[in-house]
């Protein structure tokens, strides 16, 4: 994590800056936008993990014409086609029917490292190849744009590459998908500016059709929580890369809150502790109480001492189910009105980008767990939705719905 960190940094000071006193005297077009553009027919609209066909009139009320969603790996541990690519790939089929376009993520390393490919080794990339080759052919008719992997350049998701090789493992996949890829579009996306990571993969360019960037403000910490953030990072990359940019991910929690002493006193007690000390002391006491989801994910994560990850940065609100009370934007609280507001202000800006290719929304409905550390009631990864769990739209659904659906749908007809 400090390697990651310090390469962030470096690179960050090396080229953000620059790039920024740069993006004045960049043109705002050119023959890769233009190229880009007459593929997606305009400004893409669009919806992360749009997994359900059935719910494509909704999502078209609401001016959403693309929906991002995951694949499985392709084949099974017998070399055959999994059954659960299929039933992606039949997913996917239906909502081409439905009239939604589909940007696909294809799965990250983690599933070719579970089907014994080391795309480390001679032998592993070229398999590497073969299987973004197959995923490419297959995608013909269903998919209208690809987005390899997800944030693989985070430890969270790139685990066990470092991102030297990361940006090796999209390379090569890009450049094997490129010759069939017809009017599928094909880039990835990074968690924020990543400096290193786009510089490293400017050899890569020519095989792709736009660089992606994923950024949440106001969610997680409480610094840099205003919306401006946003083009200043697709101006950024506009001018570094010369690649047409898609937000690949965004979004706003609709609720979440502080926790007194004595409420975070009581988590900590569930779990067999009397204070944050106590529960460093015996860390892995602790972590006998929490649920498989949780005690699985610190597992995985928790590189440099489990209980300085637990009471750490990427995991203390899940811990205490809490959104502290400076991590918000101002005008926007966690609630729905908050995230309904968060969309009234930021869309339009984002439209105003002339070189911004699309908008990915996180996400469409919220979630009945958090996926991280298995809690219900924990807000950090389950109430971004535009629907609740259940279906049901929220005010963010129609302040969404007020701005695409009708100078959105103009815009795509």
């Amino acid at each position: 994590m400090e390697t990651w960190l310090k390469e962030q940094l470096t690179y960050g000071a090396k080229y953000f800056i620059p790039s920024l006193l740069k993006y004045p005297v960049t043109p705002k077009e050119n023959e890769r936008l233009r190229t880009l553009r007459a593929k997606t027919g305009g400004m893409i609209h669009g919806l992360c993990r749009a997994d359900d066909p059935g719910k494509a009139d909704l999502l078209r009320a609401a001016g959403v014409n693309w929906g991002r969603t995951g694949i499985a790996f392709p084949f099974d541990a017998d070399g055959g086609v999994s059954e659960d690519f299929r039933r992606d790939l039949e997913r996917l089929r239906r909502f081409r029917e439905s009239g939604v376009k589909v940007l696909v993520t294809t799965p990250s390393v983690g599933y070719f490292l579970g089907r014994g490919i080391d795309p480390r080794t001679p032998e592993g990339e070229e398999k590497t190849r073969t299987v973004a080759r197959f995923i490419m052919q297959q995608l013909q008719g269903l998919a209208s744009g690809v987005c390899i992997c997800n944030e693989i350049g985070i430890p969270r998701f790139g685990h066990p590459l470092n991102m030297d090789q990361a940006v090796r493992f999209l390379g090569v996949q890009a450049e094997a998908m490129a010759p069939f890829k017809g009017d599928i579009i094909v880039g990835y996306n990074t968690v924020g500016p990543q400096a290193d990571q786009h510089y490293k993969m400017r050899p890569w360019f020519p095989y792709l059709d736009y660089v992606g960037f994923d950024m949440y403000i106001g969610c997680f910490f409480p610094v840099l929580t205003q919306l401006g953030i946003f083009a200043l990072i697709a101006k950024y990359l506009w001018a570094f890369t010369g690649m047409p940019v898609m937000l690949v991910e965004f979004g706003y929690l609709a609720a979440g809150a502080p926790k007194s002493k004595a409420e975070k006193k009581a988590v900590l007690q569930k779990y067999g502790a009397n204070s944050e000390k106590e529960a460093k002391a015996h860390i892995e006491d602790f972590l006998a109480h929490f649920n498989e989801t949780g005690r699985k994910y610190v597992e995985k994560c928790a590189t440099k001492g489990k209980a300085n990850y637990v009471f750490g940065p990427d995991f203390v609100n899940h811990l205490y189910c809490e959104l502290p009370r400076l991590v918000r934007i101002k005008g926007c609280p966690h609630t729905q009105e908050g995230q309904a507001e968060f969309y009234r202000r930021l869309l339009p800006r984002l439209e105003k980008l002339p070189f911004l290719a699309g908008m990915f929304i996180y996400t469409a409905s919220d979630d009945s767990r958090c996926g991280i550390c298995g809690q219900a009631e924990c807000p950090t990864e389950t109430q971004w939705g535009l629907c609740t769990a259940d279906g049901t739209p929220k005010k963010g659904y129609y302040a969404v719905q007020e701005i695409w659906g009708s100078a959105g749908n103009q815009a795509n007809s």
